[in-house]
C-alpha cells in the first residue's frame, strides 16, 4: 500500500497508539476529580497542554481543547463576531477551508458584515488588499496560513504585522500547517489559531484553538468550566496526551524529497502538467498537480485499485459535484480544477513511493482510458 492522503488524514504513529493504551488504562479520571488519581489525570492534562503551547510560542492558558479544526474555526468566528457588540465586520479568504466561509455566510445571514478577500494565481492572499479592506468595524481577519489543497503558504508575518498594527484580531486556520514548519504565534502576531492532531499522526477528534489571552470570544457551547468555560465538558484525556506525544514524534520541518521526487516524475512525464501554487512558498508534504484531461475521479479508482491512495480535493469536500473552490479561485477552469489531483506525504513515505505513483500514473493513462483526450 501506498498512503499518499496524509493531508486528509495520516496514520497514527506507533507511540501515539502506544499513549493512548496506557492513558486510557491507567488515567481513566475524570481531570476535575477532587481526589488522587483525578489529580493525577490533571497533571497529565496540564503536561500535554504545556508540550502544544510551547510548540507555537503560547502560554498554557491560551490553549483551548477542541475536537478538531472545524470546531476550531466556528468557535473562533462564531465566537469572537459573537463577542464583540460593537464591531459587525469580518474578513475571510476566498481559498479557506468550508468550516471558515460556511461559518462566515452564516454569520452574514444573521446580519453580520462579510468581505471575501480574493486570492490571485498562486493562492496567495495580498497584504496590502487587506490593508485596504479592513475597516473601522472590522472585528476579525481569519486567513489560514496554508492552504489544504495546495499548500500554498502566506505571508502571514506580513498580514499579522497589519491587523495587529490596526488593532484587527487574527486568526489563523493552521491544520494544514502544523506538525509540518515551525510555528510561533507572538511572531506571526497570529492572535488566533486552529490546530488539529489527524494531520500530523495524532489521533481524530482532537484539536485545539489558542486564543490569546487580550482576545475577547464566547463559547458554543454551556456546561462546566473546562478550558476557560470555552469548552465545557469532559477532557479527552487519551486524545490530548496523544496530541503531545504526536508532536514530539514529527520532524519539523517536514521531508520535502519525497513531495520533490513526484512532482519532478510527473511534469516531466507530462509536460503539460501544472502544479498549483508553484510559484508560492509551499508547504513540504503537499502537491497539488493538474493533469490536463485526465478527470480525477476516473483516475483515482484506478490508482486505489494499484494499491495508491490520493485525492482529489480536500477530503471534507470529497462528496461535491462542483469543481474544487479552491483550484477556480486561482482561476483554474472547471474542467482544470477536475483535472487535479493532491499527493501529500507523511512520516511512512519513502522514495520509491514516488516512482511507483508516477509509473502507475502513466499506467492508467496511456491503457485504461481515463482520460478525455490524450495527454502529451
Amino acid at each position: 500500500m501506498i498512503y499518499l492522503d496524509y493531508a486528509a488524514t495520516s496514520p497514527l504513529y506507533p507511540a501515539v497508539l502506544e499513549e493512548m493504551y496506557t492513558v486510557s488504562r491507567d488515567y481513566f479520571a475524570n481531570p476535575s476529580s477532587l481526589y488522587t488519581i483525578g489529580y493525577s489525570a490533571k497533571k497529565l492534562l496540564h503536561e500535554s497542554r504545556l508540550i502544544l503551547a510551547r510548540s507555537i510560542n503560547a502560554e498554557t492558558d491560551e490553549i483551548v481543547f477542541t475536537s478538531g479544526g472545524t470546531e476550531g474555526n466556528n468557535l473562533a468566528l462564531s465566537g469572537v463576531m459573537r463577542a464583540n457588540r460593537q464591531k459587525k465586520h469580518l474578513i475571510v479568504g476566498n481559498t479557506e477551508h468550508h468550516s471558515i466561509l460556511s461559518t462566515a455566510r452564516a454569520l452574514e445571514r444573521e446580519g453580520y458584515s462579510l468581505t471575501i478577500l480574493p486570492c490571485d494565481a498562486n493562492g496567495l492572499y495580498s497584504p496590502e488588499e487587506l490593508r485596504r479592506a479592513i475597516r473601522p468595524d472590522t472585528a476579525l481577519v481569519s486567513l489560514h496560513l496554508a492552504n489544504n489543497e495546495t499548500g500554498v503558504l502566506q505571508p502571514i508575518a506580513e498580514i499579522g504585522a497589519i491587523t495587529r498594527a490596526l488593532r484587527v484580531p487574527l486568526h489563523c486556520d493552521a491544520v494544514a500547517a502544523y506538525g509540518h514548519i515551525p510555528l510561533d504565534v507572538r511572531q506571526l502576531k497570529i492572535d488566533l489559531m486552529t490546530v488539529s492532531a489527524h494531520k500530523l499522526g495524532g489521533p481524530r477528534g482532537v484539536g485545539f484553538l489558542c486564543v490569546r489571552n487580550e482576545i475577547p470570544i464566547l463559547p458554543l457551547f454551556l456546561g462546566g468550566s473546562q478550558e476557560r468555560a470555552l469548552r465545557p465538558g469532559t477532557e479527552n484525556l487519551p486524545a490530548i496526551a496523544g496530541f503531545a506525544k504526536a508532536l514530539t514524534c514529527a520532524t519539523l520541518p517536514a521531508p520535502c524529497d519525497v513531495r520533490n521526487r513526484l512532482q519532478e516524475l510527473l511534469t516531466q512525464r507530462f509536460p503539460s502538467s501544472r502544479v498549483n501554487g508553484i510559484s508560492a512558498p509551499r508547504l513540504p508534504h503537499i502537491l497539488s498537480i493538474t493533469l490536463t484531461g485526465t478527470p480525477g475521479e476516473r483516475l483515482l479508482p484506478l490508482l486505489s485499485a494499484a494499491g495508491i491512495y490520493a485525492s482529489a480535493r480536500a477530503a471534507c469536500a470529497g462528496g461535491e459535484r462542483e469543481p474544487s473552490h479552491v483550484l477556480t479561485a486561482m482561476g483554474l477552469p472547471a474542467a482544470d480544477a477536475g483535472a487535479t489531483l493532491r499527493f501529500s506525504t507523511g512520516f511512512n513515505s519513502k522514495l520509491s513511493n514516488a516512482d511507483e505513483t508516477s509509473n502507475a500514473i502513466d499506467f492508467a493513462i496511456r491503457n485504461q482510458n481515463c482520460t478525455e483526450h490524450p495527454v502529451t
